[in-house]
C-alpha cells in the first residue's frame, strides 16, 4: 500500500490582501487559513505533512507549530511559483512508493469527501489526479480541457485562453495528487517561458499527456474550491463556513432560532437539543452538551457548558469557564475563569471572575467579584446553598462557607464562615432637615 503524504504550498506574499499579517494567518471560523489543510490532510490519513512557506516566515512556523508540532517546514527562498514551490520541496519525500497529495495553504474550505474522491480516482490506475470544479462564472480561472475520452489534456490560464477554450466552465483548483516520482520527473521538465517568469505546477499536466501518462480530473462544490486572494475572497469563505457549521449544527439535533445570525467558530461544540436564539457568537473552545438554552446576544468562548444550563440574554462567558448542569447565567452577566457548580445562579448585572461557586449557590444582581488588585488576580470560593445579597463587592482573595449569606451592598474582604450572615456596609443615618 502507498504511502500518503501531503504537501502544502503556503509561500505565497497576498499583496492583494493589503495586510501586514501574512495571508495565510488571516482567519476563517476563527482559525487561520493554514490550520484547515493542515486538520484535512490528518483528516485522509497522512503519513507525512510538508508545508513550504517563503523567507522571514516565522510568524507562520510559530502558528503551525501551536497546533501540529509535526507538520514539517520547507522555505521557498524566492517567489518563483508553484511548481517551483515543489520542487522546494523535494528532499522531505524520499519514499519510492509515496503519493503526494499537492493542497493550497489558503483555500479553507475543500472538503474531506472531495479529497476522499480524488485519492479514489487516482487508485484507480490514474498516474495525475486534479481536482477541479464548474464555475457559472469561470472569469480569471484556469480552464480544464476534457478531450472525447475523458482525459485531462490541459490546464489553460484565463489570460492565454482561446475564444473557444473561454467557453469552458470546467475550472483548475490547483489541488492534485500523484506518485512522488512523478512529479518530480515532470517537475523538472517544465519551463519559465511565460510572461511571470515563473515555474507553474499546472504544466504538469502537459508534460504528463507528453509522457503518455493517464490524466484525469473530477468536480467539486464551487464553494469549496475558491482561494483566497483578497479581503472580498475573505468574506465569501466566512459566509460559506457559517453556512456550512448551521447545517451541521441544524442535522446534529441543535434549534437555531434564525440561523442566519448566529456564529460559529472552528471547533464549537453544540449537543442535541440545544436552543440557540438568534444574534449569539460562539467563539473558540466552546462546547454545550445536550438540552442547553443560549438567549440572544451572548457571547461564549472557552467554556465548557453541561447540560440544562440557561445563558443570557446579553451574557459573556469568557475563557476557563465551566458551567455545571442546571446552572442559570441571566442578562449582562459576566463569567471569566470560574466553575459554577450545580444549580449554581446568577441572574442579573453581575462579575465573576476567578471564583469557584458552589451547588444551589445564588448570585444577587450587580455583584462584583473584585479579583484583581492591580498586580494580580486572586480567586473567590463559595460554598454550597449560599445567598449573595444584590450589590455586594467580594473582595479576593476571600471563602464564603456554606449556606452563608451576604447582606445587599456589602463589601466583604474577610472569611465568611459557613451558616452565618455577613454585613459589610456603614450604618444608615437619617437626619431631619432644617
Amino acid at each position: 500500500m502507498k504511502s500518503l503524504s501531503v504537501l502544502i504550498l503556503a509561500a505565497g506574499k497576498g499583496s492583494r490582501m493589503q495586510s501586514k499579517l501574512p495571508k495565510v494567518l488571516h482567519e476563517v471560523g476563527n482559525a487561520p487559513l493554514i490550520y484547515y489543510p493542515i486538520k484535512l490532510a490528518k483528516n485522509v490519513g497522512a503519513n507525512k505533512i510538508v508545508c513550504v512557506v517563503g523567507k522571514k516566515s516565522d510568524n507562520i512556523i510559530d502558528k503551525i507549530r501551536s497546533f501540529s508540532d509535526y507538520t514539517e517546514i520547507v522555505e521557498q527562498p524566492k517567489q518563483l511559483g508553484t511548481g517551483h514551490a515543489v520542487l522546494c520541496a523535494e528532499e522531505s519525500f524520499s519514499k519510492s512508493n509515496e503519493t503526494i497529495l499537492i493542497l493550497y495553504g489558503d483555500c479553507p474550505l475543500i472538503s474531506e469527501k472531495s479529497i476522499k474522491e480524488l485519492l479514489k480516482l487516482k487508485n484507480n490506475g490514474v498516474d495525475l489526479a486534479v481536482l477541479g470544479f464548474e464555475s457559472q462564472n469561470p472569469k480569471g480561472y484556469g480552464r480544464m480541457i476534457i478531450d472525447s475520452a475523458g482525459s485531462l489534456k490541459k490546464i489553460v490560464e484565463a489570460k492565454d485562453a482561446t475564444q473557444e477554450e473561454s467557453k469552458v466552465t470546467f475550472c483548475n483548483s490547483g489541488i492534485m495528487i500523484a506518485e512522488r516520482q512523478t512529479i518530480y520527473a515532470l517537475l523538472k521538465n517544465i519551463s519559465n517561458e511565460n510572461s511571470a517568469g515563473e515555474f507553474y505546477l499546472t504544466d504538469l499536466v502537459k508534460k504528463a499527456n507528453e509522457a503518455n501518462l493517464v490524466v484525469r480530473a473530477i468536480s467539486c462544490p464551487e464553494n469549496e474550491a475558491h482561494g483566497i486572494n483578497n479581503r472580498l475572497d475573505l468574506a465569501k469563505a466566512e459566509e460559506h463556513f457559517q453556512t456550512s457549521k448551521r447545517l451541521e449544527a441544524l442535522e446534529k439535533g441543535v434549534t437555531l432560532v434564525a440561523p442566519n445570525t448566529v456564529f460559529f467558530s472552528f471547533d464549537t461544540d453544540l449537543g442535541i437539543d440545544t436552543v440557540v436564539e438568534p444574534n449569539v457568537i460562539f467563539g473558540p473552545e466552546v462546547s454545550l452538551k445536550d438540552n442547553v438554552k443560549v438567549k440572544s446576544f451572548s457571547y461564549l468562548e472557552g467554556c465548557i457548558v453541561k447540560s440544562k444550563v440557561t445563558i443570557g440574554p446579553f451574557a459573556r462567558i469568557r475563557p476557563e469557564t465551566i458551567l455545571d448542569e442546571g446552572v442559570k447565567v441571566g442578562n449582562f452577566v459576566e463569567i471569566k475563569k470560574s466553575k459554577l457548580y450545580k444549580n449554581a445562579k446568577a441572574s442579573h448585572l453581575s462579575y465573576i471572575g476567578d471564583a469557584s461557586i458552589g451547588e444551589d449557590t445564588n448570585v444577587g444582581a450587580g455583584t462584583i467579584f473584585c479579583n484583581y488588585d492591580g498586580v494580580s488576580k486572586h480567586g473567590i470560593e463559595v460554598g454550597k446553598n449560599s445567598f449573595i445579597g444584590s450589590n455586594a463587592s467580594l473582595v479576593a482573595p476571600l471563602k464564603i462557607g456554606d449556606r452563608a449569606m451576604i447582606a445587599a451592598g456589602s463589601t466583604i474582604t474577610d472569611e465568611v464562615e459557613k451558616d452565618s450572615l455577613a454585613l459589610g456596609r456603614a450604618r444608615q443615618i437619617n437626619k431631619f432637615k432644617k
